[in-house]
C-alpha cells in the first residue's frame, strides 16, 4: 500500500500542476485532480467550484487551491443528507481530515489568503479583478508559481485522504 500511496501523490502533484499551468483557475484544477486521482465526484462538483479561484472570485480571500482541496475531503467524507452537525459522523470526519488539510496547507504558505501567498511568492499582491494586475501576473510567470501551490494543495488533501481511509 506505501508504494501506491506514493504513486498517487506524485500523480496528484504533476496532474495538478500541468492541469493548472495548461487551464488555469486554482479552485477547479486541485479538485480535478484529486478527482482524477481518486475517482471522486461528477462534471458538477467540479462547475461549483468556478468562482473560488483567486482567493475566492478573484478577491483575494481563501485560497481557491485550499478551497478545492477542501471540496475534494468533503467528497470522501462529508454529509450527504440533511442532519444536525453534532449527530453527523460524517460532518465530524470531513472536519477532522479538513482541519489536518488547513492547518498543513497554512504551515506551508504562511496563511491561507491569496494576498497572503502573492506577497510572500511574488513579493506583492495581485489585484487579479483588475485586467491590467491581472495581465501583468500572467506575463511575470507568477501562474507557474500559481500552480506548485495548486500541486501542493492537492498533495496535501489525497494525503490525509489516504491517511483516514486506511
Amino acid at each position: 500500500m506505501r508504494l501506491d500511496k506514493e504513486l498517487l501523490l506524485s500523480r496528484v502533484e504533476s496532474l495538478a500542476k500541468e492541469l493548472d499551468l495548461k487551464y488555469h483557475g486554482c479552485s477547479q484544477m486541485t479538485l480535478k485532480a484529486i478527482q482524477e486521482v481518486l475517482n471522486l465526484g461528477d462534471g458538477n462538483v467540479f462547475k461549483a467550484a468556478s468562482a473560488l479561484a483567486g482567493g475566492v472570485a478573484r478577491g483575494g480571500e481563501v485560497c481557491g487551491a485550499l478551497l478545492g482541496a477542501l471540496m475534494a475531503v468533503s467528497l470522501v467524507f462529508g454529509r450527504d443528507k440533511l442532519e444536525p452537525t453534532t449527530e453527523s459522523k460524517s460532518y465530524k470526519k470531513a472536519m477532522e481530515v479538513g482541519y489536518k488539510v488547513f492547518d498543513e496547507f497554512k504551515e506551508t504558505f504562511g496563511s491561507v489568503r491569496c494576498r497572503d501567498i502573492h506577497i510572500r511568492l511574488f513579493g506583492r499582491y495581485y489585484n487579479l479583478r483588475d485586467p491590467n494586475e491581472l495581465n501583468e501576473f500572467i506575463s511575470s510567470g507568477a501562474i507557474d508559481k500559481c500552480s506548485d501551490v495548486v500541486k501542493t494543495a492537492a498533495k496535501i488533501a489525497v494525503k490525509a485522504i489516504l491517511e483516514h481511509i486506511e
